[in-house]
């Protein structure tokens, strides 16, 4: 039999970890597998082998792993793939399929673009972006993620719109909040490119008041949008059908 695993993070906020957890279910509703489960990777419970143990007692004899990660970084590059080498120590009879995370999407790219819409973004001289990543010590992430920044540009047709990391990454978010902070944009929008709301988007609300000035408005995360679950299903029913 066949199952699927929904990979999350996991967050020190209960309240993201839900959001996954319903993320999780509305996937589910379309996959095609026999077995659909969900797991945390760190800070949060079901673990990977937990819920690994539970697909095997219920018969699979392969399991796909899909990480809902926006940029392959460490996490779905050696952390998780540790994980599974755990996973096939534990049951060799086991095969397990890992799927590479989202990555440079058309559909987030439009779905970033409608946050900043949600927010009377206008497409002017007048406004800019602070795009804001979790960051990595993973060059290629960095990459990908500067890349989805250039994409952005083209896609709003300007290039007033700066890239920055809460962690690692070539420009710090206080740098780049304390620059945007000393310019002459009349609007300034932090656009986080988060998958849910945690403690990562409360430090990003915090330092973003303590400026105390006007001009700032923090869009909201990529969160459930409706797409972003279409696209999830389709990435896993393909996996599924090629399993």
């Amino acid at each position: 039999m066949q199952a699927v695993l929904l990979v999350g993070h996991g967050s020190r906020n209960k309240f993201s970890n839900q959001q996954f957890i319903e993320f999780a279910k509305k996937v589910e509703v379309g996959c095609r597998a026999l077995l659909f489960r969900y797991a945390f990777l760190e800070l949060a419970s079901p673990s990977i082998i937990e819920e690994i143990k539970c697909c095997v007692e219920k018969g699979a004899k392969e399991i796909i792993v899909y990480p809902l990660l926006l940029l392959s970084a460490g996490h779905a590059k050696y952390d998780i793939p540790d994980e599974l080498v755990k996973a096939k120590q534990l049951f060799p009879e086991v095969d397990f399929q890992l799927e590479q995370p989202l990555g440079i999407q058309e559909v987030l790219l439009s779905i970033l673009e409608n946050r900043l819409k949600e927010q009377q973004y206008q497409k002017d001289d007048h406004s800019l972006v602070v795009f804001v990543g979790r960051g990595s010590n993973d060059q290629s992430a960095i990459t990908d993620f500067e890349t989805i920044s250039g994409f952005l540009k083209d896609r709003l047709c300007t290039d007033s719109i700066e890239a920055c990391f809460l962690v690692g990454g070539n420009t710090s978010f206080e740098a780049a909040i304390a620059r945007a902070k000393q310019s002459n944009f009349d609007h300034i929008y932090v656009l986080p490119y988060f998958l849910f709301k945690g403690v990562l988007l409360k430090r990003i609300h915090q330092f973003v008041k303590s400026q105390q000035d006007e001009r700032f408005t923090i869009c909201e995360p990529i969160g459930t949008d409706e797409d972003i679950i279409h696209l999830v299903s389709d990435i896993i029913d393909n996996a599924v059908n090629k399993g």
